[in-house]
């Protein structure tokens, strides 16, 4: 039987503040491997093809990941891989079911009328891995939060977090320094994680030390030698209905593209991550493969620091996003898997501005224009475009943006380098312009503060002497403080027009994620975000 699509997406988020609200549709794969319209596709998607019998307990997940894991401390890691282990290892207090927050180590919640005050009450049951091997209660969450709030972890995340309390063996009680719409979107992304301080502790209580994560989830970290492979072992006292049917999942770095697809062809490996769109009909036509497709999971993007030289001339900037072709970047990195974008949020998003002819599409005579008229600012300069070899969509956009650049005379280059290095370099502002991409986010602040606002981390170093800059902090600081949803849309689409004006990054692609999977892989579950839920999923015979 021919490979078929577990088709994920996104349902409506509402936030208890404000309605924060962003949609996707489910997506299908005509049978040659082609993307096929937008379908509202249900969740039992695989429902069809689960053999007799139901849902098998035990024996092992072998995955297949894109690249090494860069650490695995919750409250430090920036990797997309990373997160995926923590997310199964360690706990938030809420996720997102249906696009609504939900319980996960809080079971309710209460918000004071002042919109500033948080009460939740924690679950009595969850117990945290040997060797801590004790109940979690409130002390753990604030030990949690306070060791987030610190330089160098996630300091700017808590900004608007006044002070975290117990108030209750079983209750915590957060206070903010003033009304913080994103903030339950923010609750429940993968680092802010519960864990135990004597595990810490014993493993030498800086950031960066946490290696071996202990934490309340479905699994526990089992093994890890890094470079070659980490284990998951169920976690037999897990508190709830979601307790593993896998025994294990054991996790090998795959790097090569091309090795990642042979091996589970082969059966070496039971799943992969980061299948292309041009290996996906592959999968699909053979009879031991399918696939796991999640519409808009990744916004690829020009990143720009623009602080740096030539970068820091607007100009530039504006030529570059003339020069882009999106279409054949999307064709050429993912097959059609896709689509081209100017801004993260698709049509059907309440966050979408339809920027219409004001959109910087491909236009190499406007890029030329844009830079004769600004006194030729990269007179004898070569652009550097850093990428890596380990993400398709990231290599591809800089390779064929360089060959872009050409068309409107710009001289560039591109310099690859080892995906650490560059979430390295990223992350540190080494960099003039690079191929990027980030995992979706559910509200506009959790893309846009960090990239921008000086309070954040800043990655695009857009400092005060730039265009409009004044005014982009502006709404930023009002997208978080405003709870109405009306002003928030507002709020957000001006901003968007600044960017489109003045380019502090250049949105290229937003890329669907897609797994590839033996035939005899069942439960993948869709959900909102990136994160793959293991202790849904079974093998059978």
């Amino acid at each position: 039987m021919q490979g078929e699509d577990t088709a994920t997406g996104r349902r409506t988020f509402l936030s208890a503040v404000g309605g924060a609200a962003a949609t996707a549709m489910a997506g299908c794969t005509g049978g040659d491997g082609t993307p096929t319209e937008d379908t509202d596709v249900p969740s039992a998607t695989e429902s069809a093809s689960t053999p007799e019998g139901g849902p098998q307990s035990g024996g092992t997940l072998r995955v297949g990941f894109e690249s090494e894991l860069t650490g695995l401390d919750p409250h430090q890691t920036e990797s997309v891989v990373s997160w995926v282990v923590v997310f199964n290892v360690c706990e938030t207090l809420l996720t997102f079911e249906d696009g609504a927050p939900a319980g996960r180590l809080a079971t309710d919640w209460e918000i004071g009328d002042d919109g500033r005050t948080y009460t939740f009450t924690l679950t009595e049951d969850a117990r945290f891995h040997p060797p801590v091997d004790r109940g979690m209660t409130a002390e753990d969450v604030v030990y949690s939060f306070e060791r987030m709030n610190q330089e160098a972890a996630m300091g700017a995340d808590l900004s608007a977090v006044e002070s975290v309390e117990a108030t209750g063996e079983y209750e915590v009680t957060f206070t903010l320094a003033e009304t913080f719409a994103p903030f339950f979107s923010f609750l429940g992304r993968v680092p802010w994680v519960v864990v135990p301080e004597e595990a810490v502790e014993e493993q030498g209580g800086e950031l960066g030390d946490f290696q071996e994560p202990v934490g309340t989830g479905p699994f526990r970290l089992e093994e890890h030698e890094p470079g070659d492979h980490l284990t998951l072992a169920a976690f037999d006292d897990y508190r709830s209905e979601d307790v593993p049917l896998l025994d294990t999942v054991e996790i090998t770095p795959i790097p090569d593209a091309d090795s990642r697809v042979a091996a589970l062809r082969a059966g070496d490996v039971d799943m992969v991550r980061g299948v292309s769109g041009s290996d996906a009909a592959t999968l699909r036509d053979d009879d031991e493969t399918k696939l796991s497709r999640q519409r808009g999971t990744e916004w690829g993007q020009i990143h720009i620091n623009c602080s740096e030289p030539p970068w820091d001339e607007p100009a530039v900037r504006r030529a570059v996003a003339h020069a882009i072709d999106r279409e054949s970047i999307v064709e050429a990195a993912v097959s059609g898997y896709g689509q081209a974008a100017w801004q993260p949020y698709a049509e059907d998003s309440i966050w979408h501005y339809d920027l219409g002819d004001s959109r910087r599409t491909h236009d190499p005579e406007r890029a030329r224009e844009i830079l004769d008229e600004a006194g030729n600012p990269l007179e004898g300069e070569t652009l550097t475009i850093k990428t890596n070899s380990r993400y398709g969509l990231m290599e591809t956009t800089a390779d064929l943006l360089v060959a872009q650049l050409s068309e409107a005379g710009i001289d560039a280059e591109t310099e690859t380098l080892e995906w650490a290095t560059q979430l390295s370099d990223f992350v540190g502002g080494n960099f003039g312009a690079m191929a990027f991409s980030v995992p979706f986010k559910i509200d506009p602040d959790r893309h846009y503060y960090g990239f921008i606002h000086p309070d954040g981390a800043q990655y695009n170093h857009y400092g005060e002497d730039q265009p409009d800059a004044e005014r982009m902090y502006e709404l930023l600081e009002r997208g978080r403080s405003e709870t109405d949803e009306e002003t928030r849309v507002e709020t957000y689409t001006e901003f968007e027009k600044l960017v489109n004006k003045n380019c502090p990054w250049i949105s290229v692609a937003r890329a669907d994620g897609i797994s590839g999977l033996r035939s005899n892989v069942y439960g993948v579950q869709p959900w909102l975000l990136p994160y793959t839920r293991y202790w849904t999923m079974w093998k059978g015979e």
